[in-house]
């Protein structure tokens, strides 16, 4: 085992390609008119694994990455405005539903098409349901739309959509262990995920004005974002004995502080230090990947019908159900892409199901693959699709509507008697 310097060498080789290579390839990408993001995507790839091998992709540098893509989070939570959430919270709820679902149907059913038995064709299912929010993250903000109408729902469904995740993992290894599903630790997770999440933006919100005002009375220079990061800190620490993400967790506290005083500051400062660590985070997804490892011939078709469904899953469930339930159909479309990218969950539910022998190396390698062309085709498709079709500024739900119509109609009657 590396020791303690040995591991500082690696963080600084590992951010230095990161800062240098990794920008002048955003660079690029940005004067060829494509998200800079891909820019990161390919220099991971050539550096990485895939062909030179000379990009560090230690536990140390995984963890610095995470860091990074967790102050990205952080960042779009402050840029999302409470009340906006709260309010729109049900609608995300419906569509979250819809797109976890058909996802998963989609992924059991390529299961089933190639000869997997129940439980096996359950973890296919559970390979494509959650979404990897960073990247979107990052190409909305490039493109200059994170607080757009779609972008924030984008986010509000994504962290709903790991709350889902989470519940049906712990439910694919209840039934791997015990052959059924066990309701009552399923219900648990349930319970607990939702209260710990919503207690810790409502509660949180509730004394952020006060947080914000005791550091603002501090002597010490920075001392308001001090205690902001380090509030999102122990909070990201205390949600991993209920099992949520610090992720999660990240786009929690930043939402919760989102309307306190003086928070537009700390928010450009909280920025300033997400940018270059998320580049490094992008850098290692890419660098991690051996292409020559996950093509494997055997498997091709089985490869390109879970792709297939990786991307159907969504735009069906996400896009469909945001049509449905009152978006136009252009912010649909860019609501469901934005649902595309997969990576720490997908990733973990093939461990689980190929670590517990319930699917073998494919199932692994077939999620390798989704998480490499999700990540690199989210972008330019992102930026794509909202360059057709008008901006919104509001959406009203369907059922808000039937309801106003109903109201209307008995009042109506009511004045006619």
């Amino acid at each position: 085992m590396p020791g303690a310097e040995e591991l500082v060498y690696e963080v600084f080789l590992a951010l230095g390609l990161a800062l240098t290579v990794g920008r002048l390839f955003e660079e690029l990408f940005a004067r060829l008119g494509t998200p800079p993001v891909l820019g990161d995507l390919v220099a991971g790839l050539i550096l990485g694994k895939t062909f030179l091998s000379i990009f560090p992709t230690t536990d140390v540098v995984r963890t610095l990455s995470w860091f990074g893509v967790s102050m990205l989070l952080f960042y779009a939570g402050l840029e999302t405005k409470y009340r906006d959430f709260m309010r729109s919270l049900p609608m995300y709820g419906v569509i979250t539903i819809g797109e976890v679902a058909a996802a998963f149907t989609l992924g059991y059913f390529v299961g089933e098409f190639f000869g997997y038995a129940e439980n096996r064709a359950y973890f296919v299912g559970t390979i494509l349901v959650a979404t990897s929010v960073s990247l979107s993250v990052k190409a909305l903000m490039e493109i200059g739309k994170l607080s757009s109408i779609e972008g924030r729902t984008i986010l509000g469904i994504a962290v709903l959509d790991d709350l889902a995740a989470l519940i049906i993992i712990v439910a694919g290894i209840s039934l791997a262990k015990s052959g059924t599903f066990n309701i009552a630790s399923l219900l648990r997770v349930v319970v607990v995920a939702l209260v710990a999440w919503l207690a810790t933006v409502l509660i949180l919100h509730r004394v952020s004005n006060y947080v914000t005002k005791f550091a603002v009375k501090l002597h010490v220079e920075g001392s308001l974002l001090a205690i902001i990061l380090g509030c999102f800190a122990i909070l990201a620490y205390v949600m991993k004995y209920v099992g949520i993400s610090y992720l999660v967790a990240a786009y929690a506290t930043g939402l919760a502080f989102s309307e306190a005083r003086g928070i537009r500051r700390i928010a450009e400062n909280i920025k300033s230090l997400a940018m270059p660590f998320s580049v490094l985070f992008f850098m290692m997804t890419a660098a991690a990947i051996n292409i020559r490892t996950v093509l494997q011939p055997e498997y091709t078709l089985f490869y390109m019908i879970m792709l297939a469904a990786a991307f159907a899953g969504k735009l069906i469930g996400g896009g469909l159900t945001s049509f449905l339930i009152g978006y136009p159909l252009p912010s649909a479309i860019r609501i469901a892409v934005g649902l595309f990218p997969r990576a720490e969950f997908c990733i973990v539910a093939a461990y689980f199901a190929v670590s517990g022998g319930i699917l073998g190396p494919e199932a692994y390698l077939a999620a390798l693959l989704i998480v490499l062309v999700t990540n690199f085709l989210t972008p330019p498709l992102l930026k794509a699709v909202y360059l057709r079709g008008p901006e919104i500024s509001t959406v009203t739900p369907r059922w808000s509507r039937l309801i106003s119509r109903f109201k209307t109609r008995l009042h109506g009657e009511g004045q006619s008697r």
